[in-house]
C-alpha cells in the first residue's frame, strides 16, 4: 500500500491525506468487480471532518454576503481598532521581491540561509 497524497501503487490501492480546504483521510482499495472473471474495481472511501462540505472559504463568504448574513464579517470599528494595534508593529516593512510562478521564490530568499546551506525540495 502506498501512503501519500497523490502517488498510486501499481495495484491501485492508495491512502491519501488532505489538509486543505477540508481535512480528510481517504482510502482507494482495489477489489474484484462482481462479474465473472477478474476485472479490477477501485472503490474510494473518504473520512472527512464535515461530510459533504467541500465548500471553499470564499464560496462561504460570498454566499453569506449575498444572503445578508453579517456574522462572518467584522464591523468597521473592529477592523480599525485591529489596525491601530498591528500598524505600529509592522513598521517599515521591506520591499516586495517578485518571482516566477512555480519557482522557489526570489533570489533574495537565499540570503536568509547561512553560507553553503540550500533550500530542500520536498518533491525530490
Amino acid at each position: 500500500m502506498t501512503c501519500s497524497g497523490s502517488t498510486r501503487s501499481p495495484s491501485g490501492t492508495r491512502c491519501g491525506f488532505r489538509v486543505w480546504p477540508e481535512t480528510a483521510v481517504g482510502l482507494t482499495l482495489a477489489g474484484k468487480k462482481p462479474v465473472a472473471g477478474w476485472s479490477r474495481l477501485l472503490e474510494d472511501l473518504t473520512f472527512a471532518g464535515q461530510a459533504g462540505s467541500d465548500m471553499r472559504p470564499y464560496d462561504r463568504l460570498i454566499g453569506a454576503a449575498l444572503d445578508g448574513d453579517r456574522w462572518l464579517f467584522a464591523r468597521q470599528d473592529t477592523v480599525e481598532a485591529a489596525w491601530e494595534v498591528v500598524d505600529p508593529v509592522l513598521g517599515d516593512v521591506g520591499p516586495v521581491h517578485p518571482y516566477g510562478k512555480g519557482s522557489w521564490g526570489p533570489d533574495e530568499a537565499d540570503r536568509l540561509l547561512p553560507e553553503r546551506d540550500t533550500w530542500h525540495d520536498p518533491a525530490g
